[in-house]
């Protein structure tokens, strides 16, 4: 967006007079704000900062010329550059001043041809106007990207999108941990974050926007001046580095404010986790998951270990993952009632005692179901894993909750699996529609006497107990079902049947979201 002495050169109207760059040729990116042509000697309070000046050379004729003192006279008035055409005054640029210019370090241009200096002017100021009015714009889509703070779609991916987009390189947002929180932008994740902690500590955190390391990185501090809780990161040299800037900053000030605003009770980090493991429900490729995995602060490791819980009532995801996440791993609410959890361990035996040990450290109350899969030897796996941990904790179990895995599960893990299955709904219905068919209330309560009574195996004692009937009464109820299906509950095979299809009803309304009869 801005105008560079290399960019003035490379114009038509430039390159038609075959410009040669005698002195400081490593220098000709320094951004050009006006063009001025000048034939005096001592150009003290003529010019403007970083103008280029342009020349046919009559003060390098007159008697007693000093080029040292001229060049130092055009930077201390504030040119970048000097472009001087031979031609009938001056035969050919001085060696004086090309050995004064290089000794300063200062461009010095030689024109081989003639150019019209009125032409370049236009067209140089013209250029100026128009950056100028390019910065104005992007200052003016800045503000509209930023200034709907405060809304939910202004999430920290939703302002690292829109900053990526502006400035059309990608974003990182890491904490002063160097862990990398959210990105955004061209290229792979796996290529963008790769060794991202150790690329990020050669990057000393800055209290102002600034280029720094040795890949030249881009930083602005994220925070209130007193609690910077990160930085914002360009990992790329940028061509518009100004416009990158102010992009950065306003991207900055929106996540600051945002984070006050406490639009979700979840933190950044937690925020940033959640997505990973989110990401690794719908699958993701291997290179992806170690690079992300990596910047978010997750250890090597020979194994990991997976563990998804469910809360005992809705509202209550965060309090369980701050119950289960330790120090070295990861975890993230996967979605209303699923919070899940990553971690590194040593060996196979050490993620079975690390699971039983987070798992008993759960208050009582604060959850529903521990679901565990693994361990996992590799990152790639962690996808599989993830998915078969929400299986085990989606399952219905009797009794208290504990940790579970998919061996555990028998047949209310394959019901659960075909739960959606029309064939399963065939069955269920065939044998228990004469029940669920039933006027309310008689139909909740027949159904309920059923389901009692397979849930205590068959025993007439436990029966009994579980409704609080005598012996009797407890018989009179099952010769009534046995009326109402036209069964035998005696009989093995009966009582197996109807055991399934009680289990998958239940499942069947579990998974639609309405409870059981």
């Amino acid at each position: 967006m801005h105008l560079t002495l290399r960019d003035v050169l490379e114009l038509p109207v430039m390159a038609a007079g075959s410009p040669v760059v005698r002195s400081a040729a490593d220098a000709v990116d320094v951004p050009v704000r006006s063009v001025h042509v000048s034939e005096l000697s001592d150009v003290a309070g003529t010019l403007t900062s970083d103008v280029l000046v342009l020349s046919i050379g009559r003060a390098f004729t007159e008697p007693g010329f000093d080029a040292v003192a001229y060049v130092r006279s055009l930077r201390d008035a504030g040119a970048i550059g000097l472009v001087v055409e031979p031609g009938q005054h001056l035969k050919a640029v001085p060696n004086a001043l090309v050995q004064a210019a290089r000794a300063a370090r200062f461009p010095l241009v030689e024109l081989r041809s003639t150019v019209r200096f009125i032409e370049v002017t236009e067209i140089v100021h013209a250029r100026i106007v128009n950056a100028h009015y390019e910065r104005l714009r992007l200052a003016e889509r800045a503000h509209e990207a930023f200034s709907t703070v405060g809304s939910a779609s202004q999430a920290p991916d939703a302002v690292l999108a829109h900053a990526a987009d502006l400035i059309g390189l990608p974003v990182v947002l890491e904490d002063r941990t160097h862990r990398a929180l959210a990105f955004a932008g061209v290229g792979s994740a796996e290529s963008l974050l790769r060794d991202w902690p150790a690329r990020s500590r050669r990057v000393p955190f800055s209290a102002a926007t600034e280029v720094g390391g040795p890949e030249s990185w881009m930083c602005t501090p994220v925070g209130p001046p007193r609690e910077r809780w990160g930085r914002l990161v360009v990992p790329a040299r940028s061509a518009e580095q100004p416009a990158a800037w102010m992009v950065l900053e306003r991207a900055a000030e929106a996540l600051t404010v945002g984070k006050l605003l406490e639009r979700s009770p979840l933190s950044v980090e937690i925020e940033a986790q959640g997505d990973l493991l989110r990401d690794l429900l719908h699958g993701a490729d291997e290179g992806s998951v170690r690079a992300r995995a990596r910047a978010l602060g997750l250890a090597s490791a020979a194994y990991y270990a997976v563990l998804v819980c469910r809360p005992a009532r809705t509202g209550q995801e965060r309090a369980l993952l701050d119950a289960v996440l330790t120090s070295d791993g990861i975890g993230g609410v996967l979605a209303e009632g699923r919070v899940a959890a990553v971690f590194p361990c040593s060996s196979a035996a050490a993620e079975k005692a690390l699971l039983e040990r987070v798992v008993a450290g759960v208050p009582a109350g604060l959850a529903a179901a521990f679901g565990a899969a693994g361990p996992v030897r590799r990152l790639g796996e962690l996808p599989a894993a993830l998915q078969e941990a929400v299986h085990v904790a989606d399952v219905e179990s009797p009794g208290a909750p504990g940790l579970r895995r998919a061996g555990d599960l028998g047949v209310r893990g394959l019901l659960w699996w075909l739960r959606e299955h029309p064939r399963l709904h065939e069955f269920t219905e065939a044998q228990l529609r004469p029940l669920l068919t039933l006027p309310e209330p008689r139909a909740g309560r027949s159904f309920a006497t059923l389901r009692a009574f397979v849930e205590s195996g068959y025993s007439m004692t436990e029966f009994a107990k579980v409704l609080n009937l005598s012996r009797p009464a407890a018989y009179s109820r099952l010769a009534t079902i046995e009326r109402l299906l036209g069964v035998d509950l005696s009989d093995s095979d009966t009582r197996l049947s109807l055991h399934l299809a009680v289990l998958a009803h239940g499942h069947r309304d579990s998974a639609s979201g309405s409870p059981a009869q």
